[in-house]
């Protein structure tokens, strides 16, 4: 709100992009400055100090909004000073009147993105890695529903892949009871223990057949007789791995709706092969001369997408040029996501049959496609046809996404392909310490684990959940509600994955990740309610917090300065998040605005013996005008809260 005011005037002036701000050394020098006339020296070649007071002097006279003054200091800067009771005229009422829409766009863009998340393998538990992708899909779809558009949510279940056949395989053939063709599927559901949660299960018994397949060749010959049967669709054994996944597709849905985590679709990887979406895209690409047989070879009897250029890997030099049928007839995995990619946007004249799956915590309907649709039975918006989809997967699949985008241009899609975003970001891994808790072997050199479901190494979701709700019930000064402590405990785990950059691997480690205080969404929610706590007491005591424009001081202090200056960054740092995807923007602007509070409830006149709690001020102008900030305060963290899907808590 004010830095943004002066960046308007000085990237119009300066024809710059960014325009980035410091904190003065001393800062009676100012509130705040800017170093862009030390970047602009050697260009113009000119002293940073010249080119600073020529532009303060023209600046002065066309002040940008709640700047009184701009001065210069060596070696260039520039030096901007606040109308801080100016700003608190304009910014205070404005929280007050517009409440939870405060910061939103006037103005709607009136555009539809779709946007892909979690995607888990349907064969075991959820790990933490998992919920990382869950957690940064789902705040992007709450930010930019926040910015005005219109948001579809998908949950891809890829139910015919590897990882399912194995599970399936598993069943079926390690160890007895047998499966026997022919006979029902009762004495393999008979297998799983009663005591197990089924993903868990999975989980184990994923991890045991890739050990005993390196054992047992006969498994592999298996496994391929189920894989076939379950491409084609019609075999019992297809019906009992579907059965299967839906299985493990409802426990990661009750792991993510503990972190408030919902989709409006889920869409299976079978019901793409099945509606003939592959056979219309292959059609597509044909036509337009994107695909070409290879009669020779190392992919030989392959259509590949001609990509061209050769590269160096750690198994040899290795072609660009993607295969999207295998030499058997087979569509690989990236020639069904050019299929799914097209859907999205709405550019195959084909669709999917659909039914409810059920209602969601949140009150929404879950639609899931489906074989057979419902008879009479639409879904209240139609699915896909999006301007926008962004793919939230980690950077190992960069280069297939990659490959989906250039199919999209050769086909002649070339607006969707710029409209098409892969959100990338990077794994988790196990610290040292981590994987010694897991009982993995340690190396001396190594500083990550990567965890493995073929090893069955890893943390969790739902362990992970669990162990820091229990946390956050040990390090609490009084005994904890169960839903309190489930929120507190969702907010951790939320913010704890979220404030890590997009680059940033995050290296996962129990004694960080169970942190309850300091730089975490517990002492968010401590923040808020400590500020309803301030409110009710002001209300017990009768005391009327009714803004009232006179109650501003002429001159404000430190940490009432530092509030407003929070609170006047809420909506720029939403919009900017929407613009840019990097929701860690989210996190260390929330912390900032909580830390400002907390300097400024504890300390609200700095340098004084002692510090008068706001309800026994007897300066009853003060009194409204801190609880009026308290009010503000407790809105815009509680809009805040919600945009990293967090709930607010009133009383802790």
């Amino acid at each position: 709100m004010i830095r943004e005011g002066v960046a308007k005037v000085l990237k119009k002036l300066l024809d710059i992009e960014e325009m980035p701000f410091n904190v003065p050394p001393q800062r009676e020098l100012g509130d705040f400055s800017s170093a862009v006339c030390l970047s602009m020296a050697k260009q113009r070649r000119e002293s940073p100090m010249k080119i600073a007071q020529e532009m303060a002097e023209g600046l002065k006279s066309k002040l940008p909004p709640y700047i009184k003054d701009i001065g210069v200091s060596p070696p260039g800067y520039l030096n901007f000073k606040v109308d801080w009771p100016a700003l608190a005229q304009d910014l205070i009422p404005r929280i007050l009147q517009e409440g939870e829409l405060f910061g939103k766009p006037v103005s709607q863009p009136e555009k539809k993105v779709f946007i892909e998340h979690t995607s888990v393998n349907p064969n075991k538990a959820m790990h933490i890695g998992h919920l990382r992708n869950s957690v940064l899909g789902d705040t992007v779809a709450r930010v930019l529903e926040w910015n005005g558009f219109s948001i579809e949510v998908c949950n891809y279940i890829d139910d015919t892949g590897l990882q399912v056949v194995d599970v399936v395989t598993a069943l079926l053939y390690l160890g007895p009871p047998f499966y026997m063709e022919g006979s029902d599927f009762k004495a393999i559901w008979g297998k799983v223990p009663v005591d197990q949660p089924f993903d868990y299960f999975c989980w184990d018994l994923y991890a045991r057949f890739q050990n005993e397949l390196e054992k047992n060749s006969s498994l592999i010959e298996k496994r391929e007789e189920v894989l076939h049967k379950i491409e084609g669709g019609i075999h019992p054994i297809s019906g009992f791995a579907k059965e299967l996944a839906i299985k493990i597709v409802q426990s990661h849905l009750e792991t993510v709706a503990h972190l408030s985590i919902f989709y409006d679709l889920l869409n299976w990887e079978s019901d793409i092969i099945g509606r003939g979406f592959w056979e219309a895209t292959f059609e597509l690409l044909k036509g337009k001369g994107a695909l070409r047989f290879e009669t020779e070879g190392p992919n030989e009897g392959c259509w590949v997408v001609p990509l061209g250029g050769i590269v160096e890997t750690a198994e040899g030099m290795k072609s660009l040029d993607k295969i999207l049928i295998r030499s058997n007839g087979s569509v690989t995995y990236t020639g069904k996501d050019v299929a799914y990619q097209l859907w999205k946007f709405g550019l195959l004249k084909k669709d999917f049959l659909y039914k409810r799956w059920g209602p969601q915590a949140n009150g929404e309907m879950l639609w899931t496609t489906a074989k057979e649709g419902e008879p009479g039975e639409k879904p209240s918006k139609g699915f896909g046809h999006a301007e926008r989809v962004i793919n939230v997967i980690d950077t190992r699949q960069s280069y297939p996404q990659q490959v989906v985008i250039e199919c999209l241009r050769k086909m002649g899609f070339e607006k969707e392909a710029n409209e098409s975003i892969h959100l990338a970001y990077e794994v988790v891994n196990l610290s040292p310490q981590s994987a010694r808790l897991l009982g993995m072997e340690e190396t001396e050199e190594k500083k990550a684990y990567a965890m493995s479901g073929r090893s069955g190494t890893g943390v969790k979701a739902k362990d992970f959940i669990r162990m820091v709700k229990q946390k956050v019930i040990e390090k609490a000064d009084h005994p904890l509600g169960e839903s309190v402590a489930s929120t507190l405990a969702s907010a951790a785990i939320r913010y704890y994955l979220l404030k890590f950059t997009l680059e940033s691997q995050i290296v996962f480690d129990f004694d960080e990740a169970l942190k309850t205080t300091g730089d975490t969404g517990v002492y968010l929610e401590y923040a808020h309610a400590r500020a309803c706590s301030i409110l009710r007491k002001a209300k017990e005591q009768k005391i009327d917090p009714k803004w009232r424009s006179d109650c501003i001081p002429k001159q404000l202090t430190e940490t009432e300065r530092g509030l407003l200056d929070a609170l006047s960054r809420f909506s720029s740092t939403v919009v900017k998040t929407g613009k840019t995807l990097r929701v860690s923007q989210l996190t260390e602007y929330a912390f900032d605005l909580a830390t400002s509070f907390t300097n400024f409830y504890e300390h609200p006149d700095p340098g004084a013996d002692s510090q008068t709690p706001f309800i026994h001020l007897q300066d009853q102008k003060l009194q409204t005008f801190r609880l009026s900030l308290v009010r503000v305060f407790q809105k815009v963290m509680a809009n805040m809260l919600r945009l990293m899907g967090m709930p607010t808590l009133e009383r802790i």
